[in-house]
């Protein structure tokens, strides 16, 4: 991966941010940030993901590269998915539901808003390997992800709900919150895995209870 560091102080600096509020944002260190703009060490795709977001730039901008490259088509393509999944979601809300006994599973996920009310791509990659198994095993059960600002919104709609490991430590409370619906907390291994049958296995077993 190119050296960034230059490229990242000069975006921070130019927001007038600190290390510290930076730092803040995307939920790490300052040491962090200070180590990426040195050079010392450099962010994941994720949190490169989450930079572009902060400052509106692609990755590739990000990385220094001239020419629109993978992660220009593959974020463009990931926009306009975003954009109709949301006016599907609209739409699916405002239309009666069939009587076939759907079944709702909703995996809630914290993230900052700058980055997406979907969750993060990880959790959306996730999203995508249980909805594969529940047609490939023709289960009547629907799985859509939302950020964790909105679970007042969605919880109540869920038959069952799954929580990425930065938000499992509301487990407790949201199983007081929604009495009867089962919370299950995703483990760090499982979730950086995406280990889809596991946590596939884990909803069909509390939803025939």
């Amino acid at each position: 991966m190119p050296e960034i560091g230059e490229k990242l102080k000069e975006l921070r600096q130019s927001k007038k941010m600190t290390q510290k509020t930076l730092a803040e944002i995307l939920n790490v260190t300052p040491q962090a940030i200070s180590k990426w703009e040195r050079n010392k060490s450099q962010p994941d795709l994720q949190t490169l993901i989450d930079l572009s977001k902060c400052f509106n730039i692609t990755i590739d901008e990000m990385l220094g590269n001239k020419r629109p490259s993978f992660f220009d088509g593959f974020f463009s393509k990931k926009r306009g998915r975003d954009h109709m999944g949301k006016m599907a979601q609209k739409l699916k809300e405002n239309t009666p539901q069939n009587h076939d006994n759907r079944k709702k599973v909703i995996i809630f996920d914290k993230t900052f808003s700058l980055i997406s009310d979907k969750g993060l791509l990880q959790t959306q990659m996730l999203n995508r390997k249980l909805e594969l198994l529940m047609q490939e095993n023709q289960q009547k059960i629907d799985v859509d992800t939302y950020n964790s600002n909105q679970v007042d919104q969605y919880g109540q709609l869920a038959d069952a709900i799954l929580l990425t490991p930065t938000f499992a430590y509301a487990k407790d409370s949201l199983e007081k919150k929604f009495t009867g619906t089962p919370v299950i907390a995703i483990s760090k291994k499982d979730y950086g895995v995406l280990a889809a049958e596991k946590i596939y296995h884990q909803l069909i077993t509390v939803l025939k209870h």
